[in-house]
């Protein structure tokens, strides 16, 4: 984390905070009486780690055996409408 700033720091610079952290993967933390609250983040970053987080879980899913898969033909019923529970 690069830098910390109070809630009213941040109000007060708070577009020249929005556009370092959408600019750059810097992440800018914001505290609430000392300890922080909420930190400002680029959102492709957010998205990598959302992916990160996905595939981690997956394969901890696949190491139990804990995998749900779903069958190609299924997903096709579904995607064309058919109602649940109607096998071809």
């Amino acid at each position: 984390m690069s830098d910390t700033y109070s809630m009213t720091e941040a109000r007060a610079n708070f577009g020249t905070l929005v556009r370092r952290a959408a600019h750059s993967r810097e992440r800018v933390a914001i505290t609430d009486h000392g300890h922080i609250a909420a930190i400002l983040i680029n959102p492709q970053e957010l998205a990598d780690l959302e992916d990160s987080l996905a595939l981690a879980e997956y394969q901890l899913e696949k190491t139990t055996g804990t995998v749900t898969t779903v069958s190609h033909d299924h997903v096709v019923r579904e995607a064309e409408g058919e109602p649940r529970g109607n096998a071809a």
